[in-house]
């Protein structure tokens, strides 16, 4: 009977810890296929204030549209009381358009309050918002400001926000 009874008392152990062990294994990795994983930092109309952005697009690495998830934190240096983060999501769709010959890749995010929803994908993987005509906007508002920077597939934080 001590026997039986040890065996029980390890298979539940083990079973617990199992479940304890479990829920942490979920955040390790993305949920599902993940089309991409951005980050970068946008500045803030003050002196020494950024946003941190982390963007991922959920979907098959080609995918044309999908769900995303958005993860915003504002750093304000000079009044940290309007620090605040937030989570946001919504869909997203890419389409090519063939501007001057050349074939650009873009995303438009579709949600709520968002500071930027237009987006082109480079050649390089970096997304740069989108001027009017859909091209990259490589000047002071796009490529030197808010552009996001790729995240390696098998990085860290790959696919989690």
């Amino acid at each position: 009977m001590t026997r039986p009874f040890r065996t029980l008392t390890h298979l539940a152990g083990s079973l617990l810890a199992l479940s304890l062990i479990a829920p942490l294994g979920g955040c390790t990795d993305p949920s599902g296929p993940v089309f991409g994983d951005w980050y970068g930092f946008n500045p803030l109309p003050t002196p020494q204030g950024n946003i941190s952005i982390e963007l991922v697009l959920d979907g098959a690495p080609t995918a044309t549209s999908g769900r995303y998830r958005l993860h915003r934190q504002s750093f304000w240096a000079e009044d940290m009381m309007f620090n605040r983060a937030d989570t946001l999501d919504g869909t997203w769709t890419l389409k090519e358009y063939t501007v001057g010959g050349k074939i650009w890749r873009n995303v438009f995010l579709k949600g709520p309050e968002l500071h930027i929803a237009h987006y082109v994908l480079l050649p390089n993987g970096y997304l740069t918002p989108a001027a009017d005509d859909n091209t990259p906007d490589m000047g002071e508002s796009g490529w030197k400001c808010c552009r996001l920077a790729p995240r390696a597939r098998d990085s860290f934080g790959y696919g989690r926000v």
